[in-house]
């Protein structure tokens, strides 16, 4: 699998992560709401997945709060990789035109 794809698959993930999180402070106030809880599995031949569970505990904002912290660097780190990606591919190809 390809850095690409890689960190494609990552910052998909980390976006349902995110959105989970969202949900959960969305609904910290809605009575018998439980939270749900996103699983990073890395795949066979490289790349990661997010699965979605649902938790038996309440809404923990504190909790939420990290999470958004985490996801949101490494969303940012996984997003940089494909800028850098995309900058050398475009400096391989500049080289073969010229």
């Amino acid at each position: 699998m390809s850095n690409i794809a890689i960190s494609s698959s990552a910052v998909a993930a980390y976006g349902t992560r995110q959105a989970v999180t969202a949900n959960n402070i969305a609904n910290v106030n809605t009575p018998d709401f439980k939270a749900s809880d996103t699983v990073m599995k890395e795949n066979q031949g490289g790349g990661v997945t997010a699965m979605v569970r649902q938790g038996n505990d309440s809404v923990d904002i504190s909790k939420e709060a990290v999470d958004m912290m985490v996801t949101t660097q490494g969303y940012g780190a996984n997003l940089k990789a494909l800028q850098v990606s995309d900058k050398m591919m475009k400096e391989s190809l500049d080289m073969f035109i010229k």
